[in-house]
């Protein structure tokens, strides 16, 4: 069928329910989405006198697609009830196989977590501790699961899993000139990259693999956030005035800029895997993501797509493996996490 439609709920003998009504299914382009079973005030359009026609199902239809659109979730066993942090935890991150689960917390432990295929609970698999040092930020290596990078107010350390040694990284050694817990991780020519935010505009550029810096790029305004491109190639940073620079990490210089008025007081930026869209979050809750952004112009002023359903800062972004959704979470307030489809932009 090609009009979309509501599908009521009838008792066996094809009578509506008079009192309430329950929603089924959504019809659209045909194409069936389940939806959750929701018990509703009867609403006006459902008369008793026949059914609702095809013309004003397609409107109701397409009005109900429009709003913001919720995921059911359930709530499972703690991923880390074999080993609870004894502070905050500040940063959780999955390997790639969604086996391992790494956090960090302000009780300077850095725990890992493995699920076995069969259960679908977490069991502990190793802590480290990081001198007393609160962990601000942990991350697998993208070259695989057995090391990861973990920051704190004393630097960043590198570590490897399997043989418990631990390497302080010397390139972003001054915490008074780098933010370590900035960091971005990144692969290139299958090389790990990591990108530091610093003060003044700077933006560090180190090879895990020769532990050097390789570059060091300016940018007006204080940098908030960036993202490595898929293939390594490009690094996007935001400053706090909602400018996007688009570095060429080959000759390590600015080749684009975007800018927009309907975005400014950025905090973090997200690519899509496939490099087609770019997202920018902001202190006001606003989330702006960009099509067709990619361009061969130095400077390019481009209206965004604006999502305003937070009131809070945006602390985090990231897209779906496919693109289609973009995941945008809040730690000011509880239950700030929103998920919006992103794929018919």
């Amino acid at each position: 069928m090609r009009d979309g439609f509501i599908s009521e709920d009838r008792s066996n003998d094809g009578a509506q329910v008079s009192d309430t009504q329950k929603v089924r299914r959504l019809v659209c382009d045909g194409a069936e989405k389940k939806l959750k079973l929701v018990t509703q005030k009867r609403p006006k359009w459902a008369v008793d006198n026949g059914p609702v026609t095809p013309a004003f199902a397609t409107g109701l239809s397409n009005r109900i697609l429009n709003r913001r659109k919720r995921l059911s979730l359930t709530k499972l066993v703690d991923a880390n009830v074999s080993c609870p942090s004894a502070g905050v935890v500040s940063s959780t991150k999955f390997d790639k196989t969604g086996r391992l689960l790494l956090t960090g917390g302000s009780d300077g432990h850095a725990r890992i977590f493995v699920r076995e295929h069969s259960d679908p609970s977490y069991s502990m698999l190793g802590s480290f501790h990081n001198m007393n040092a609160p962990v601000q930020k942990v991350d697998f290596l993208p070259s695989g699961s057995n090391k990861i990078l973990m920051a704190s107010a004393r630097g960043l350390f590198q570590l490897n899993i399997e043989t418990n040694v631990i390497d302080r990284l010397a390139m972003f050694r001054t915490a008074e000139s780098w933010d370590a817990g900035s960091f971005v991780l990144g692969e290139r020519d299958s090389r790990t990259m990591v990108c530091v935010l610093g003060r003044q505009g700077r933006v560090g550029i180190a090879d895990l693999q020769s532990r050097c810096k390789v570059a060091t790029l300016n940018s007006n305004g204080h940098v908030k956030g960036a993202v490595f491109s898929s293939d390594g190639k490009d690094l996007v940073t935001v400053n706090s005035q909602g400018t996007i620079n688009i570095w060429d990490l080959r000759m390590h210089r600015c080749k684009q800029q975007l800018f927009s008025n309907e975005v400014t007081n950025a905090v973090t930026v997200a690519l899509s895997r496939n490099n087609d869209l770019l997202a920018v979050g902001t202190t006001n809750g606003t989330a702006a993501y960009y099509t067709r952004w990619q361009g061969d112009t130095t400077e390019t002023s481009i209206t965004p797509f604006i999502n305003t359903s937070l009131n809070t800062g945006i602390d985090c972004m990231h897209f779906s493996h496919d693109g289609k959704m973009l995941l945008i979470s809040s730690s000011k307030t509880k239950g700030n996490c929103h998920a919006l489809n992103v794929a018919d932009v």
